[in-house]
């Protein structure tokens, strides 16, 4: 389970884990623009309020997590209509239906976290944010 405030907040703010602090100072770092995918809210914006939440994809069958990855799609492609690349940070669930909607439309996938544990990830993050 995320680590969230207890309180509604700017969802940049909201989720106060130390592995989301430092991914999110990761790609502010590399000025991108980005957004939160959230079990709850499907793409989230930065600067958007929202209240906690418990919500998470492992609890989702696999249906639930399609249409998920789906609504996110179509979200992502209000925001960036000619992106060609999409670099994602999430884990595993949250990439499993949505990679294959972004690949089957041309957009290529970077996942430089793939398979890394979540020490190994924090590690990851370290070395990007030392330099």
């Amino acid at each position: 389970m995320s680590k969230k405030q207890p309180h509604p907040a700017q969802a940049k703010d909201l989720y106060v884990s130390d592995w989301f602090r430092k991914a999110r100072s990761y790609v502010e770092g590399q000025r991108w623009p980005w957004f939160i995918l959230s079990a709850e809210h499907g793409l989230l914006h930065p600067d958007a309020v929202t209240a906690p939440y418990e919500k998470t994809l492992t609890s989702m069958a696999a249906r639930q997590r399609r249409a998920w990855a789906s609504a996110v799609m179509q979200a992502l492609e209000a925001h960036f209509a000619d992106v060609n690349t999409v670099v994602v940070l999430a884990g595993q669930r949250y990439r499993e239906f949505l990679a294959p909607e972004l690949e089957a439309r041309g957009i290529e996938v970077r996942v430089p976290m793939a398979g890394l544990r979540i020490g190994e990830q924090l590690s990851w993050l370290n070395a990007r944010l030392a330099r």
